[in-house]
């Protein structure tokens, strides 16, 4: 059928009924249309925009009406700050405007001149703004300088220096003649001279707004104002993406003329997908944006849009198109959902799709679709919502999706729990670093998974601990299955080109047997585990009840653990935590250590969980903060402590009250006390109340371990971090693609939110350069230093070495 050509009445209603504010400028900067959703969200520029008026008029007359009479006399200098980012505006940015946020954008339309959007964003009024470089990176500096009457700078800001490659105490007694051929010179070119000459007759007058050219097709936009005794004030901007965008639209002016009309040529250059849907569900308009995803070649109109929708999801736009249909005529809001269409070269794309209903008279009943591509943000939900429950070394399911399925498999009936320790892992730890151990973890599980039924699940629970879920209660299955598991370690694994004897102890259970629900039979699988270790290793054991009398020497650790907090035998090491750009250590991560006087040097994992289970972790972890405040007072070169702090710790004490009483003990800055939490606390109901408690104290708020327990994003949009940091089972296998994939997501994520983000360890220079190149702000690990006591600490100096 041949394509419809809408004419401008219809035109001009479809841009109306859009959710998305647009204002039309010519080449020469004067307003030419706008539509309602403009006024919408700027009631307060009804009756001060006009057609053909030039934008210098219009902010001449809106900064009239609000400037007070102190204020007005710069009503010259607001206009031409206000014309110049408005000229050299290249990417979007963000602002909150009478409650809601906006997202701003501009296109070029060749052979029409400039368009800008106005979208509203899901954005929670009040929230926390962008950091001061991140808002920087949104448009070019502005630059202001102070010049006295001989033209020499007097004072600069600091995007001054920016913009001219020198710092602004540099800048002073300059003239700009001076800083502009400087900057040639740097470059190894000779400044033009009939550019050096106009800059020194704008020494003498003060003229129209000129241009400066520097190296690399840079352009610098100054205006100035002169000020009583020739003194002057200039105003500096970065314009050298205006100049791009004036060149590329001059080369596309043949293409534009082409364009039907102004009004066509907005929707065909809209950033996103546009179309409008006649009442039997057939395109009438497809836009650029919309065709480009498809697919090369691809023209829709004509067709109905159920077509180019995946079945699966032909459903939910018959969802979308009645969710319009019966709205009622005042009703604007748009219906909303998310669906896939069909590309021509066979993969899909994941869309947000926002309709509304239209008016028209060519066609009563039809609708304008909104088609906003989200398949990347799609497939980071995909892969972080794997990460979440899978181990990211093994891609084996972890402690979470155990758990799930455990719990099914009690209510079905029977099954078989083995939990499995590696015999002497720690060796090839300490003796080939922890990247070998890590190929040493991979190996195991492509073992275990090959001696496994495809109905089993092996899944890696944290470190070098496993377990396997066998469906059935026979003894002798279960002990079959730990017998092939043990007979697949027996064989060397080469690490690093050297074989390693790692073997596997197994302690086994059996429901309804030895427990009827999840918590008892793990616990009694960790007995039975204990025992085989205690057996010699390399060896499986069933649970027996008397494997319960072993919990007494717990019993007698507690109560080392007790004296051991009444006589001190706690320590604090420091390990540091430096910039991705620098090596310069901005923060120290506090980590506790127990010497025992006859069990020697006892690992945090023995102890740590033994406080939580016990509710010791309360004084320990009291202890700690107020140890790590008091050092960090001490450290000259102001660096941030870390400190973790476990959901245990949170349900044993009050937090709160102990980072007050630290705070104010030691006298340390707020700011300079960063919290570390797991994401185990987040389910929590109560964490919500207990980070913005924190956030209201000053201190940082850290999520530590990344994506090994409960991750989910939304996690990270209800809860106010200032850094994640990224677990070190994924730095481990930055070299996969997929995993570097999901890191820079969650990279991303983190930049929108604000929150730096820190890789955990980091041991060679190739993952250093991995997560430099993924965008990670902060790194910790082997490389920069090992945790070590406050002396060690204060010998690594501020700077990490290069």
């Amino acid at each position: 059928m041949p394509k419809p050509k809408p004419s401008l009445g219809l035109l001009a209603d479809l841009l109306d009924g859009l959710d998305i504010g647009l204002c039309v400028f010519d080449a020469e900067d004067r307003t030419l249309a706008w539509n309602q959703t403009f006024l919408y969200f700027f009631p307060e520029h009804d009756g001060f925009v006009h057609v053909g008026e030039h934008y210098r008029e219009n902010l001449r007359r809106f900064y009239r009406n609000r400037l007070t009479s102190d204020e007005f006399r710069y009503v010259e200098e607001y206009i031409a700050s206000g014309i110049a980012r408005h000229q050299a505006q290249t990417r979007p940015f963000e602002f909150e405007h009478r409650g809601s946020w906006l997202q701003v954008s501009a296109q070029t339309v060749p052979g029409l001149g400039r368009l800008r959007l106005w979208r509203q964003i899901a954005r929670e009024a009040g929230s926390s703004p962008r950091s001061p470089a991140a808002e920087a990176g949104n448009g070019a500096p502005d630059g202001i300088a102070a010049v006295n009457a001989d033209g020499r700078i007097v004072s600069a800001n600091w995007q001054f220096g920016q913009l001219y490659g020198l710092s602004p105490g540099e800048a002073a007694g300059l003239t700009l003649e001076t800083l502009v051929a400087r900057a040639w010179q740097e470059s190894g070119e000779a400044a033009p001279a009939q550019l050096l000459s106009r800059l020194r007759e704008s020494q003498h007058f003060a003229g129209a707004p000129f241009e400066v050219p520097l190296p690399g097709e840079r352009w610098i936009r100054v205006i100035e104002r002169v000020r009583e005794g020739g003194a002057r004030t200039g105003f500096h901007f970065d314009i050298s993406a205006l100049k791009r965008e004036q060149t590329a639209l001059r080369a596309a002016g043949e293409e534009a003329q082409r364009s039907a009309s102004h009004f066509r040529g907005i929707i065909e250059h809209a950033p996103s997908g546009m179309l409008v849907v006649d009442a039997a569900g057939r395109l009438v308009e497809a836009n650029r944006a919309f065709r480009s995803a498809l697919g090369e070649g691809a023209d829709p109109v004509g067709r109905p849009l159920a077509a180019l929708v995946e079945p699966e999801d032909a459903g939910v736009l018959a969802d979308v198109l009645a969710a319009v249909s019966a709205k009622a005529p005042e009703d604007r809001g748009p219906a909303v959902r998310e669906m896939r269409f069909s590309r021509r070269d066979g993969c899909p794309i994941w869309a947000r799709v926002s309709a509304v209903a239209l008016h028209l008279p060519q066609h009563p009943v039809s609708t304008l679709l909104q088609v906003e591509d989200i398949t990347a943000r799609r497939e980071a939900e995909r892969r972080i919502a794997h990460m979440a429950r899978h181990d990211a070394l093994t891609d084996l399911p972890n402690r979470t999706l155990f758990r799930e399925r455990l719990d099914a498999l009690l209510r079905q009936g029977t099954g078989a729990i083995l939990w499995l320790d590696l015999d002497r892992f720690k060796v090839v730890n300490d003796t080939l670093g922890h990247a070998a151990g890590d190929m040493l973890l991979c190996e195991v599980a492509r073992r275990m998974q090959a001696v496994l039924a495809p109905d089993d699940t092996i899944a890696r629970l944290g470190g070098d601990e496993f377990a396997v879920l066998l469906c059935g209660d026979d003894p002798l299955a279960a002990s079959q299955a730990a017998g092939r598991l043990i007979e697949a370690m027996q064989a060397p694994v080469v690490v690093a080109g050297r074989p390693m004897h790692v073997g596997v102890s197994i302690g086994v259970v059996l429901a309804p047997c030895h427990g009827h629900d999840a918590d008892t039979l793990m616990a009694r699988a960790d007995r039975a585990l204990y025992s085989a270790k205690a057996a010699g290793r390399s060896t499986f054991r069933l649970y027996d009840p008397g494997m319960d009398s072993d919990v007494a020497e717990q019993h007698g650790l507690e109560l080392d653990l007790r004296l051991g907090l009444e006589r001190g035998e706690f320590a604090l090491h420091y390990q540091p935590i430096v910039t991705v750009a620098e090596r310069r250590v901005v923060c120290r991560e506090a980590l506790v250590r127990w010497r025992h006087p006859t069990r020697g040097l006892v690992p945090p994992a023995a102890f740590i969980p033994l406080a939580e289970e016990t509710g010791l972790i309360d004084r320990l972890g009291t202890w700690i903060l107020h140890r790590a405040c008091r050092d960090a007072a001490t450290w000259a070169d102001g660096t941030r402590v870390a400190v973790n702090v476990s959901a245990a710790q949170v349900k044993h004490g009050p937090l709160i009250a102990a980072v007050q009483s630290a705070l104010r003990e030691s006298g340390l800055e707020a700011d300079r006390l960063e919290i570390e939490i797991t994401e185990s606390l987040l389910i929590e109901g109560d964490a919500a109340d207990l980070l913005l408690a924190l956030r209201r104290l000053g201190v940082r708020i850290a999520l530590d371990d990344f994506g090994t327990g409960y991750s989910s994003l939304s996690y990270l949009r209800r809860f106010p971090f200032d850094a994640i940091k990224i677990d070190r089972s994924f730095i481990a296998d930055i070299a996969d693609p997929d995993t570097a994939a999901i890191v820079r997501a969650v990279v991303g994520i983190a930049a929108q939110l604000g929150a730096t983000v820190t890789a955990e360890g980091i041991e060679t220079e190739d993952q250093f350069a991995a997560v430099r190149q993924a965008g990670c702000t902060e790194v910790q690990g082997y490389l920069f230093g090992r945790p070590v006591p406050l002396d060690g600490t204060r010998a690594e100096g501020h700077h990490m070495p290069a």
